[in-house]
């Protein structure tokens, strides 16, 4: 006879939420405070984390910006996405301009004066209407000046990703006519000034447009399984199964991107989440929180701390050590325990437990031989809901909660896609350790009766719950139990969906694309100007230098495996060839031993070939670096890429 998982009511939830308020003692507990920014605080935040530090600047200097201006800085976003960036900019001009408490002057509403007069002293207007109603954020300030706009003037500092310092200098200042230059090169990471608006346009005419409809995650509805054998399991979670849909471009995890490529897709995702709640009319608020954690230790400790005291000793660690510890134990021990994450463990050995891993831990003294699964598992549960900042952090764990209130599965499941992205990279690695346990535990229902709504509940409220709900001397407010209760359906969509959430939507990467190829544009634009500014007119006509040698033909790339014995390579393309099979030609297909090494009588000592864990990246161009997906259509992304440089790497190495 088969056993089932329990019922998937909330009997679950409401026990493990007791024993939470039971198993805290209160000793040593700082209340947490979380506060809503103050006005203009949040629009501050938001602007910069979206990557336009430079308006903040502008705007809190006491100066406006225009239309136009707006405009140039959102030309590389979609349509909602510029209205909400728009929006923003709007709502804190307002707020400062309200803060100054400088009397409305009805002049600064009219055009700006003629060129004989000063530009910051614009000539005395009246009007018959009183204009204490006036909406000066709604009013936009026209801008007469044919030159470059004055944001751009004497300031030095505009950038598409605000992190621009490079004087760009007005060629209509010195008379000079500035020509159109074919982009060569590789990106460089090092951001430069966004181009005025005039050179923006005519950069987008040869640019592709993106579509508001683009903005979707690549994934398609499958029936479910038929088998009778499965049967009552695979619906017990009433949730529709999804598969990626392949890309021809390759499909992009999180982790296949740089660290620099990531912050860029990161302030795109935080625009596009904004805007999808703006059109599900949902609210949320970016919280900021006040506890202080400790320093040192484990329990208590904030993620950054824990993994920066980590990478002291194993630099390339993404988790916690102790966290991805306790899930090593759990998935080698636990999983086919009856009750497993359940069932409380004994709170005297709990105790104890957190004692000898504070103690013991760092110094390599603590041994997992003689602790018991359950045990293990509330010592799990304890560490996350003791994090002074939450898992899924106080910006954003309300808009986690929220995602509930979209109708859309396809919708819900972009939402969660893009706060994962939002997430910092410790907190997302260690959610994704975090759910890969809580899948396992789900695959072993049969034996362990813990099925995806049981698991659901029970780590709902340690995901959720703030630490002054939990405490067994304060007050449990209803709507945060309600909230809470309603996040066991997000914690279900992030166990089984989790393959899909930890993608990159290809719309991002094109418009992280689109950026950078404006970027280099106006990097050669500027040289161009300088070459003219040295009397070097002659350089400014030269034909652009060929980057890759499989420039000389087309469909031809250069792969570097530097690791390898055959280090370079021309591979000619067609339109089937795959990042898969560009690594397959350096792979060795005629060993025997299962290593992939041969001794070869033309090369001394022994042939390195690439391994089965080797993969294929794009380094530079119009991107950072992205690790390949295999099945990527190299034709195609070449000719979308075509200065990029191809790399072959081990998997081990990164």
């Amino acid at each position: 006879m088969i056993r089932t998982p329990r019922s998937n009511s909330y009997e679950d939830y409401w026990k493990e939420f007791k024993d939470i308020a039971s198993s805290t003692d209160g000793e040593n507990e700082e209340e947490e405070i979380t506060k809503t920014p103050d006005e203009g605080e949040e629009e501050i935040s938001w602007l910069k984390e979206a990557g336009y530090d430079f308006v903040v600047n502008y705007i809190t200097g006491g100066r406006e910006l225009t239309d136009e201006e707006i405009q140039g800085f959102t030309a590389t976003l979609t349509t909602s996405q510029a209205a909400v960036v728009r929006r923003r900019v709007n709502t804190l001009s307002a707020t400062i301009r309200s803060k100054q408490k400088h009397k409305v002057d009805v002049r600064d509403i009219f055009p700006q004066p003629p060129d004989n007069q000063s530009p910051r002293s614009p000539v005395p207007q009246t009007t018959s209407d009183g204009i204490d109603d006036i909406n000066l954020s709604a009013v936009p300030r026209r801008h007469t000046d044919k030159r470059l706009p004055s944001l751009y003037r004497g300031r030095g500092e505009y950038s598409m990703s605000g992190r621009g310092n490079e004087v760009f200098k007005d060629p209509e200042e010195s008379g000079i006519e500035t020509l159109s230059v074919q982009q060569t090169g590789t990106f460089n990471k090092h951001m430069v000034p966004d181009p005025p608006d005039d050179m923006r346009r005519s950069v987008m005419t040869a640019m592709p447009s993106i579509s508001d409809e683009d903005i979707e995650l690549c994934i398609e509805e499958t029936a479910p399984k038929n088998s009778m054998q499965n049967a009552g399991l695979e619906k017990e979670d009433n949730l529709p199964n999804f598969n990626i849909v392949p890309d021809r471009l390759g499909v992009t995890m999180v982790t296949d991107l740089s660290l620099e490529d990531m912050k860029q897709i990161k302030s795109l995702a935080l625009i596009e989440l904004t805007a999808l709640f703006e059109r599900h009319h949902i609210i949320y608020h970016r919280r900021k929180g006040k506890k202080k954690g400790r320093d040192h230790g484990i329990f208590g400790v904030p993620l950054h701390t824990l993994i920066e005291q980590d990478q002291k000793i194993r630099p390339n660690q993404t988790v916690p050590m102790v966290f991805e510890d306790m899930a090593k134990f759990m998935e080698h021990h636990c999983l086919e325990q009856e009750g497993i994450l359940r069932i409380p463990g004994s709170a005297s050995r709990i105790k104890q437990l957190r004692k000898d891993l504070e103690d013991k831990f760092y110094s390599g003294t603590f041994s997992w031989v003689n602790v018991l699964p359950h045990d293990a598992a509330a010592l799990l549960k304890q560490f996350l809901r003791e994090l002074p900042h939450p898992l899924l952090t106080h910006e954003y764990i309300e808009a986690f909660a929220q995602v509930e209130n979209i109708q859309d599965k396809k919708q819900q499941l972009l939402v969660l896609n893009l706060l994962i992205l939002l997430l910092p990279p410790v907190n997302r690695n260690t959610l994704k350790m975090l759910l890969e346990l809580l899948l396992k535990i789900t695959q072993k229902r049969r034996t362990n009766l813990m099925g995806l709504s049981n698991v659901s509940m029970i780590m709902a409220p340690n995901l959720f719950l703030s630490p002054s709900s939990r405490s067994k001397t304060k007050g449990v407010r209803e709507m945060e139990i309600s909230m809470a209760a309603g996040t066991s359906n997000i914690v279900m969509m992030l166990i089984k969906y989790q393959d899909i959430l930890w993608t990159v939507p290809s719309v991002l990467i094109q418009q992280m694309r689109h950026q950078n190829e404006l970027e280099m544009q106006k990097k050669n634009r500027e040289k161009s100007i300088m070459k003219f500014l040295r009397k070097d007119k002659a350089d400014v006509y030269k034909k652009p230098a060929v980057i890759n040698e499989g420039d000389f033909e087309e469909g031809v790339i250069r792969v570097l495996a530097p690791s390898l014995t055959k280090s370079c390579a021309a591979v000619k393309l067609t339109d089937n060839t795959t990042a898969g099979d560009v690594v397959d030609k350096f792979r060795n297909t005629n060993f025997t031993n299962g290593r992939n090494k041969k001794k070869d009588n033309n090369v001394q000592g022994v042939a390195n070939f690439a391994e089965k864990d080797a993969r294929l990246y794009e380094v530079g161009g119009n991107i950072g670096e992205r690790r390949l997906d295999p099945a990527t259509n190299m034709l195609a992304l070449y000719q979308l890429n075509p200065n990029a440089e191809w790399v072959i790497r081990s998997e081990s190495m990164d």
